[in-house]
């Protein structure tokens, strides 16, 4: 999920130029500014202060195939074992007038399975998820480097998250700690009831093997809270022209509940839909094609908190650019067909099978609801979370159970069990597994 799916086109010369001109006219005024912050910076405070965090971690994952026309005999090679073993490691420096932040991760994991040959594979990855610095002072903040930015409001999944989109209904909480945030030059001025950003955004290619500036994004917040509501106007531009633009809000009433709701509309989108002029019963490459136009998404939502403590979130999503019935009802068909041809010419059903997994991109629809119960002391020191996703066009989905032990602020352990649900012509139930059980355990260290 996404808040902005961006193609390959290139701009037009003098849309480029003007882009740019404004990207380094903002780049300018930032430093500027920034030049401001740090000569106002007191001599009698340069002592820094630090701290840190260490979350060492490990689990192990086992999963079941499911009955799926996408993957028949597990032709796409779906892990059924994981193990996995990672470092998170923060680091808060405080100098130079503002602060230094990171979060860094190193991680191993091993996958094997099963098909008509065993298969196993593991990795090694380390990532910078975070790097930045920030000066604050008088209403004025700079930030500068890759940070994780929340704008959206939304427990599941935010679409006005235009900065780094860091909530998905998969995994809200983001267990693994995989979820990077944008590089960034952002300038925020603030009084105590709004606050204004402006960001600019470059698409770097850490990987040096191209083009290391590829596409740049300029991205503004306006916020202002009017007790008990807030208000945020939200919008980016890339310098190909795409943009998109639209707001959210939340209101909290008393200690319980709380109320919110987002909109954004996106100038273009890069779903791949199925061509209608296709016999969805053939083994045609490509079946799919790009639709041009832009699209919404609308989320609607609240959680409320019982006197036990239960929390309890309910959240609604559409999105237009989700199949429609007809051109699900032709993926369906398509992916059956395919199915039932693997074992007559499994070579050309294979490779549409490939490309039908690929544009498998959850919500592949249009309607769906977001359901979580919390409890954080449901027995004596286990915390137990239940979420669900479900897709209101089929009522396929899944659900989530996940029991976590904390008798010490130092450790945990945890548990998560997930099962999806629905027909073989659902959307849900294409999806290859069926089940997953995982067992974990977390150590935190820090300062």
């Amino acid at each position: 999920m996404s808040p902005s799916n961006l193609s390959t086109k290139r701009p037009s010369a003098g849309r480029a130029r003007l882009f740019r001109s404004t990207v380094f006219l903002t780049t300018i005024f930032s430093l500027c500014i920034s030049r401001s912050l740090l000569a106002d910076e007191e001599t009698g405070s340069t002592e820094a202060k630090y701290s840190w965090s260490l979350r060492l971690a490990g689990e192990g994952e086992c999963l079941t195939s499911g009955d799926s026309r996408m993957n028949p005999s597990n032709i796409l090679e779906r892990p059924d074992t994981r193990t996995e073993a990672f470092a998170i490691g923060n680091m808060l420096y405080k100098g130079l007038g503002g602060v230094f932040e990171t979060e860094i991760r190193f991680g191993h994991e091993y996958t094997a399975g099963s098909s008509s040959a065993g298969f196993s594979d593991s990795m090694t990855k380390f990532d910078i998820n975070q790097l930045y610095y920030q000066k604050k002072t008088d209403g004025i903040a700079l930030l500068v480097g890759r940070k994780k930015i929340r704008w959206g409001v939304a427990y599941s999944y935010s679409p006005t998250d235009l900065v780094s989109q860091i909530r998905t209904p998969e995994d809200p909480e983001d267990r693994l700690g995989i979820i990077k945030g944008a590089d960034v030059l952002q300038l925020s001025l603030s009084n105590d009831i709004s606050q204004f950003d402006i960001a600019y955004l470059p698409r770097l290619n850490w990987g040096f093997d191209d083009t290391f500036f590829e596409n740049s994004r300029l991205a503004v917040r306006w916020y202002r809270f009017m007790e008990p509501y807030d208000v945020s106007l939200v919008g980016t531009v890339d310098e190909d022209g795409r943009w998109a633009a639209g707001f959210n809000t939340s209101a909290t009433y008393g200690k319980a509940l709380e109320l919110h709701a987002e909109y954004l509309y996106t100038s273009s989108k890069s779903r791949q839909y199925p061509d209608a002029s296709i016999d969805p019963s053939s083994f045609t490459i490509p079946f799919f094609e790009t639709c041009s136009g832009g699209y919404h998404e609308i989320l609607i939502g609240g959680q409320y908190t019982f006197k036990n403590n239960l929390n309890l979130t309910l959240e609604y999503l559409f999105t237009s650019a989700g199949y429609s019935a007809d051109q699900f009802r032709e993926y369906s068909a398509h992916v059956e067909y395919l199915n039932s041809q693997y074992s007559i010419s499994p070579d050309p059903a294979l490779a549409g099978l490939y490309e039908s997994a690929s544009h498998f991109l959850l919500p592949l629809r249009k309607n769906y609801l977001f359901s979580r119960l919390y409890h954080p002391d449901v027995v004596s020191s286990i915390a137990l979370e239940i979420y669900s996703y479900i897709s209101l066009c089929d009522g396929s989905g899944f659900f989530v159970f996940q029991p976590k032990y904390e008798k010490a602020k130092n450790y945990e352990v945890y548990l998560q069990l997930k099962k999806f649900w629905g027909k073989k012509d659902s959307e849900f139930g294409l999806v290859p597994e069926d089940f997953s059980a995982i067992a974990g355990v977390s150590l935190f260290l820090g300062s």
